[in-house]
């Protein structure tokens, strides 16, 4: 019992602890407008650049520990249980509401880690140009990129670091044909949410590793783009039956029934608040999926709070549009080393360009527009297709410490493989080339 009364002191002080360290924004209670989440490589020079702005200014303010303390102190709570996709949603949404008091046009984009699969280190989104690649091997920190040189003040005082799984590998992720698969599959929340989270989820955070495999992830921005992609996953698996963004089933961490009524950790509001990304407070859509139905349920306890206070949307649509993009902030140094890194070799894969986009279709097409060398020189490479890679398991060790499920994660290695399987076959068989 003792246990338990400190494991519930624990989390009420770490929820204080997040609370206080970055604003809490609340959800309006109706949608003036829809906006469209897209994929981060889709964007123009200029809005990439205006979002890292925003995420510069976000952790020059300290916003970006906080993400990651609250993420932390509450972990057991939202992962490995059903409370994963709503709270993950929910966070996103507060994330994104908080880049909006910086500039109100920016919109939280995702990133389709799907794209390149079979060598993510070839990745726009791992370049110097977007978000940076692996740490440096003296001490994993983050050296290019809109994060470059960043420091972190939680949990401890560093910087923030990258460390790829293999080296100067993160390893495959999931092809977007075996996470349709696990759409198809899938009828139930509570089955969609265990294959998803690990599964395809848990996999691209092992691969990053560093802070990103840890329960304070959010301090990197990754984390939020990498999110997104789950969340648009669990969008497209709601949109194949209109039940979806009504009901959820399965259980909390304590082992409670959860519904749509059940609230939500950290923010208390209910889990069916959060089942429309267009609903109340959300008013967002993706790119490529069906759009939900825009109003299924409003927050009672944030109706209650914005009655209590007389605040309307109005007021809040007002006070943002009266907010200017600040200038360049100052970035935060690094609390260690100071001087410039030696230069690092970001991988030869860096300018790998083979891994080209696959289709939004998932099918063997997919597979087909990709070409992983695999350290061979690609003239031999053209001459004989190369088999893909699935993605190595993750270590049960691993898998434990986060509150993941090694017997689902196993079931999942195994769906992964079968595809992966399948898309060598169907390539050797459309092209008459032997597979290695």
């Amino acid at each position: 019992m003792l246990k338990y009364i400190c494991i519930a002191i624990a989390v009420l002080v770490g929820e204080a602890v997040a609370k206080a360290a970055f604003p809490m924004p609340r959800l309006a209670s109706s949608c003036s407008k829809t906006v469209v989440r897209r994929d981060i490589t889709t964007l123009s020079p200029a809005e990439q650049e205006r979002f890292a702005r925003v995420v510069r200014e976000m952790h020059r303010r300290g916003w970006m520990d906080g993400f990651g303390s609250m993420h932390d102190h509450i972990s057991h709570q939202i992962h490995g249980n059903d409370q994963f996709f709503a709270w993950h949603r929910r966070f996103l949404r507060h994330f994104e509401s908080l880049m909006q008091e910086i500039d109100p046009d920016v919109v939280l984009p995702y990133w389709n880690w799907g794209t390149y699969w079979q060598n993510p280190y070839s990745d726009p989104v791992l370049s110097s140009s977007l978000f940076g690649g692996n740490g440096r091997p003296t001490d994993n920190c983050v050296m290019d990129g809109a994060e470059a040189r960043w420091g972190r003040n939680y949990p401890t005082r560093n910087c923030l670091t990258r460390k790829f799984r293999y080296g100067a590998s993160t390893g495959s992720f999931w092809p977007m044909r075996a996470v349709r698969d696990v759409m198809k599959t899938a009828k139930t929340h509570a089955q969609f949410r265990s294959r998803i989270e690990n599964g395809a989820h848990g996999i691209v955070h092992l691969g990053l590793g560093g802070d990103f495999e840890t329960m304070w992830a959010p301090v990197d921005v990754l984390f939020f783009l990498h999110h997104a992609m789950i969340d648009k996953i669990w969008a497209e698996w709601q949109s194949r039956d209109p039940q979806r963004f009504q009901n959820v089933d399965g259980y909390d961490s304590a082992h409670q029934p959860v519904t749509a009524d059940s609230m939500m950790p950290f923010y208390g509001e209910e889990v069916g608040t959060a089942l429309s990304t267009n609903g109340p407070g959300y008013c967002y859509v993706y790119d490529d999926v069906p759009a939900p139905p825009a109003v299924f349920r409003k927050s009672k306890v944030m109706m209650t709070l914005n009655m209590a206070t007389n605040i309307t949307d109005s007021d809040v649509d007002t006070e943002k549009a009266q907010r200017k993009l600040p200038a360049l902030p100052v970035e935060q140094s690094l609390p260690m080393e100071q001087s410039p890194p030696a230069e690092q070799a970001q991988d030869s894969n860096q300018d790998d360009d083979s891994g080209a986009a696959d289709t939004s279709n998932g099918d063997a097409e997919e597979a087909a527009a990709q070409f992983f060398v695999n350290g061979r020189d690609p003239a031999e490479a053209s001459a004989k297709i190369v088999n893909f890679v699935p993605p190595s398991p993750m270590d049960s060790a691993w898998l434990k410490q986060r509150n993941y499920d090694v017997d689902e994660a196993a079931r999942m290695q195994k769906l992964v493989d079968d595809v992966v399987a399948k898309i060598n076959l169907e390539r050797k068989q459309g092209t008459g080339a032997s597979a290695r």
